[in-house]
């Protein structure tokens, strides 16, 4: 037996695998995986995992039930390439996810503001590697996303993650929303659930508690009003959270809330702070496999330090009554 064999077989493995945009988009963008690389991947998942809905993981939690073995693939911002590129494989493979939906992009079918960022940015490669020689400017390198990581930052930090002009309705399937239409044709696919999102995709943390509480609370009516099975999970936008977002959250009536921390779950996390691990920058299934991997917990931890948003210190002893039969609303 390998020993990567005797390692899956002694600490377990598990946890949330988390896309965003699916189609054929510049190699750089990391927020988007090609269908032939989530095909590849959804398969390995498939084959070595036991695939499973967000809510029975959830439930399992609540429960105090083992999860060894159980992998959930969520959506973020209801990108229209989920249901153009990701669902004939999900159906392929029979494989479920929940999809999480933000209110004012799915008001209108429109982009997001670091797509538009990347669209400009692509746009420029050609005539930055024609003219850099003349212009004396270094040659453009595709991968080097360092400014544009600036340029992310000071949306963050300068209007809570939203960008202050209007959003821009594109007819394409890699760079928009998913429209209310469209999400209703998706929600005809039983594999697929719906999550919150919030309203308008902002930093949380840099709200006051009552525009969080408001972000999350009226995101979770909304989408009732207008989708079935939709769970009073929520996706911090950005991945980032702080104790103050966490009772908002509770507030609003969520049972579990998702981070972007890069590792697998515990076998019974804080169901508030469950980390994820983002596929966008993982290129080889295995490599999906191994951070998947409850034994190499600590060292990710060491390694994301500082990468990902503080985890809030204050404990979370609030339990949940009735769960499992609020994750089953349809």
């Amino acid at each position: 037996m390998s020993t990567w064999s005797l390692l899956e077989r002694a600490f377990g493995w598990g946890g949330i695998v988390a896309y965003h945009g699916i189609g054929d988009a510049p190699r750089a963008a990391v927020m988007h995986v090609s269908p032939p690389r989530l095909r590849a991947q959804l398969t390995y998942l498939h084959e070595r995992y036991t695939v499973v809905p967000l809510r029975e993981l959830v439930s399992r939690w609540h429960a105090r039930l083992s999860t060894r073995g159980c992998v959930a693939i969520t959506f973020d911002d209801a990108y229209a390439g989920v249901s153009v590129y990701a669902l004939p494989i999900m159906r392929d493979l029979e494989i479920p996810a929940t999809v999480f939906v933000t209110s004012r992009h799915a008001a209108q079918g429109g982009s997001y503001w670091w797509d538009d960022i990347e669209r400009e940015r692509a746009a420029l490669r050609a005539e930055w590697t024609d003219e850099h020689e003349a212009l004396g400017m270094p040659r453009y390198d595709p991968m080097d996303a360092k400014g544009v990581d600036r340029i992310r930052r000071r949306v963050i930090c300068s209007f809570a993650g939203r960008w202050p002009g209007p959003i821009v309705q594109r007819d394409d399937t890699v760079w928009r929303s998913m429209n209310w239409d469209e999400l209703a044709a998706l929600a005809a696919e039983p594999l697929v659930d719906f999550g919150v999102h919030t309203l308008s995709h902002p930093a949380l943390p840099l709200l006051s508690y009552a525009e969080q509480l408001a972000e999350m609370r009226d995101n979770l009516s909304q989408l009732r009003e207008r989708l079935p099975r939709v769970l009073p999970i929520v996706a911090y936008p950005y991945g980032l959270y702080d104790s103050t977002t966490v009772r908002a959250a509770q507030e609003a009536g969520m049972v579990a809330g998702l981070t972007m921390e890069g590792r697998a779950t515990a076998d019974h996390p804080s169901p508030m702070t469950v980390p994820r691990v983002g596929a966008g920058e993982i290129h080889s299934p295995p490599s999906l496999g191994r951070r998947l991997n409850r034994a190499l917990r600590p060292f990710l931890v060491i390694r994301n330090r500082g990468s990902h948003p503080r985890v809030p210190s204050d404990p979370l002893a609030r339990r949940f009554d009735g769960i499992s039969a609020e994750l089953q609303t349809t």
